[in-house]
């Protein structure tokens, strides 16, 4: 027997920052970062906690490392909130979801993202970074899973366009590995075709700014977060979580270089290759793999992203010279038992040497 289901409700369209009234009256720390707070946008958020007693936490950096989280953790434990709201990008949504999980009140989390890329607000992950060590944890729980997002396009108006590419490629990403996991079902299977087709006619007009295909954008972020939340990831998100740790690289960019490769390499698998297939043809491709790879090639030249981690100024000496710890970790992480086709260190070694 298997199962599906939606914990998280979900606000869109016009007036979804309504939802925030249902908080009225109660204590509640807002979680975000130092720009949105300097930004004006944050306003928007506590004008609409009307009644509440509210505090905010805007010490989020990006990869929120551990000691950022354990900051925030003791903020919930001295301030009590009867909730958190994630405001902001993956991680606000990933340091708010660890401050929730670790501390004893374990209260629920509200998330209104303001990127369009990790889906964060409808999932059970979270990704910290352990800064000495160079290392990235995810996280999977389901406490970590919000009790309900807000999906307001207007915050996505001014995220500029190299952001944009990144973040687009994660969506592409998650729904991709989200169609051939593992774990995958005809539920996920009809979110992640969804969200890929989405995602692949608009992201390019998003990254030109167009705010319609940015709202887009929002919605196929959300949709593949149910996708492999539902039926999981794979070896490029591995593999993404392993280099992002070690060399800083952003992840969506990371994804954007590793996906192709990772679906080439799938492709020996048959049945993921069928699935490959079919996304290529939603998306209205050649009904094979090759095209899909092929694309997904072209998409990132179009939106100005990298082929290779040289171009990310990462030497080929230093991941040559990294390359058995990058197997290894890239094996243990959460994500990559999820993949479609078995992986081994030499595997992983290979789709590294490519990249470099």
């Amino acid at each position: 027997m298997e199962r599906f289901s939606v914990p998280t409700t979900v606000c869109f369209g016009p007036g979804a920052l309504d939802a925030l009234g249902e908080l009225a009256g109660r204590r509640v720390l807002v979680v975000t970062d130092a720009f949105l707070a300097r930004s004006g946008l944050l306003d928007q958020i506590l004008s609409r906690l009307t009644g509440c007693t509210v505090e905010t936490f805007t010490d989020v950096v990006p990869d929120p490392p551990l000691e950022v989280v354990a900051k925030g953790v003791h903020k919930v434990e001295e301030f009590r909130p009867d909730a958190l709201v994630a405001f902001g990008g993956g991680s606000p949504m990933d340091c708010a979801k660890a401050m929730a999980h670790f501390s004893t009140l374990r209260p629920p989390l509200w998330a209104i993202p303001t990127t369009a890329g990790t889906g964060s607000e409808v999932t059970s992950f979270a990704v910290l970074t352990d800064s000495q060590k160079g290392i990235k944890y995810p996280l999977v729980d389901d406490s970590l899973l919000p009790q309900l997002a807000v999906l307001e396009p207007f915050f996505l108006k001014g995220v500029p366009p190299a952001v944009t590419a990144d973040t687009g490629m994660d969506v592409l990403t998650h729904a991709a590995e989200a169609y051939v996991a593992t774990g995958a079902t005809p539920y996920s299977d009809a979110l992640a075709e969804k969200a890929f087709s989405l995602a692949w006619e608009n992201l390019p007009a998003a990254f030109r700014g167009e705010q319609e295909a940015k709202a887009n954008m929002l919605l196929a972020s959300n949709l593949a977060g149910l996708a492999f939340n539902a039926a999981g990831l794979g070896l490029s998100h591995g593999m993404a979580h392993t280099l992002g740790g070690k060399y800083h690289v952003p992840h969506g960019r990371l994804n954007a270089m590793l996906l192709p490769h990772v679906i080439r390499f799938n492709a020996a698998d048959e049945r993921a290759a069928k699935k490959y297939g079919k996304l290529a043809k939603t998306c209205g491709l050649s009904p094979t793999w090759r095209p899909l790879a092929f694309g997904l090639d072209r998409l990132r030249g179009q939106l100005k992203l990298p082929a290779r981690l040289s171009a990310c100024g990462v030497e080929g000496k230093a991941v040559k010279a990294d390359a058995d710890a990058i197997a290894d970790a890239a094996l243990a992480d959460r994500c990559t038992p999820a993949n479609p086709r078995p992986v081994t260190a030499d595997d992983v070694k290979a789709i590294l040497k490519e990249l470099t």
